[in-house]
């Protein structure tokens, strides 16, 4: 009876010592899946706060390109809208480049009777002191997300200034633009963007209050849409994407390609253009897109059909996505 109680007693033991040490494996399991939940959780929390970072502000020094009125005609192009960019703090310095009126620039330094400047094609050099207008302007950091995103947009023409007219004089561009603007405003609030108006109403603006109203917002982006006209009926047709700086050209590519996935008009792709909106405006990521031609036959066919403003609101929202996503 003793060696079976004996035989018993080490078997209950050995079981014991067996159970013990399964619940410790499991602990141990348990603490190991526990700290690399932590480590998972940790890491997306890191990712999410990469994600959405939030924008800084910084204040800069930019120099607006200034000539008296009375030296240019606002109507005819000439070497009069022109400053040149000089290598030199010196009349008669080399040129390396030459600034449009109201084009803007990066201050570096004040030195004596000249003004040394970054030009936006990278060049370093001077312009008279007279022909600068020094700034201080706030800038955001990139958008990284749609939330963060504050764009203005606006209605080209409006009031007694018609803009383009179709043949028959049905269509008026200021009704074509603002019709455009409000579905583009309307999606774009849809999934977070905050937007700015130049004008919601039937209004004339001249450009200075156009681009004042779009300086006084501190948008990350400014888009003024417009519809075309050709010199002669059928002689031009598609829609076409404007910038001016540099800063805008990632953004103009994203809206032609994204337009160009909407729009059943020829794209005529990005071209650099001389618009006092996007020129004159200290946000570089400034667009203007004329998105047809009224004298057209084959465009105006496409723009009048029902759901053209909102394509065209589907497009810009797609490259505005692309576009935080990058930054």
């Amino acid at each position: 009876m003793k060696k079976k109680a004996a035989l018993i007693f080490l078997v209950a033991g050995f079981a014991a010592l067996v159970i013990n040490m399964g619940l410790k494996f499991q602990a141990d399991q348990a603490s190991v899946i526990s700290s690399s939940s932590e480590s998972s959780t940790t890491t997306s929390t890191s990712a999410t706060s990469q994600s959405s970072q939030e924008q800084t502000t910084t204040t800069v020094k930019m120099v607006k390109t200034y000539v008296d009125p009375s030296l240019y005609d606002e109507n005819v192009e000439s070497e009069a809208d022109y400053v040149s960019v000089l290598a030199t703090a010196s009349s008669d310095g080399e040129v390396l480049t030459k600034l449009h009126r109201g084009e803007w620039s990066t201050w570096v330094a004040d030195e004596g009777d000249f003004v040394k400047i970054k030009a936006d094609d990278g060049e370093v050099g001077y312009i008279p002191a007279a022909n600068a207008q020094v700034k201080e302007v706030e800038q955001s950091s990139a958008p990284t997300s749609l939330s963060q995103l504050h764009i203005v947009l606006d209605a080209g023409h409006g009031g007694i200034d018609s803009g383009a007219v179709s043949p028959d004089g049905e269509l008026y561009e200021k009704d074509m633009t603002l019709k455009t603007v409000k579905a583009v405003g309307e999606l774009l609030e849809e999934n977070g963007v905050e937007v700015t108006y130049t004008r919601d109403s039937d209004e004339m603006l001249e450009l200075s209050e156009i681009v004042e109203r779009s300086e006084a917002a501190q948008p990350d982006v400014f888009i003024s849409i417009h519809y075309d006209n050709f010199d002669t009926d059928n002689g031009w047709q598609g829609f076409t994407t404007y910038n001016y700086y540099q800063a805008g050209e990632v953004l103009a590519n994203l809206v032609s390609e994204s337009l160009g996935d909407q729009l059943s008009l020829s794209n005529n792709g990005v071209r650099t253009g001389n618009y006092y909106v996007i020129r004159e405006n200290n946000q570089p990521v400034s667009l203007l897109l004329e998105l047809g031609y009224l004298n057209s036959d084959e465009d105006l066919a496409e723009i009048t059909k029902e759901g053209y403003p909102e394509k065209v609101a589907k497009g810009i929202l797609a490259a505005l996505k692309d576009y935080v996503a990058q930054n």
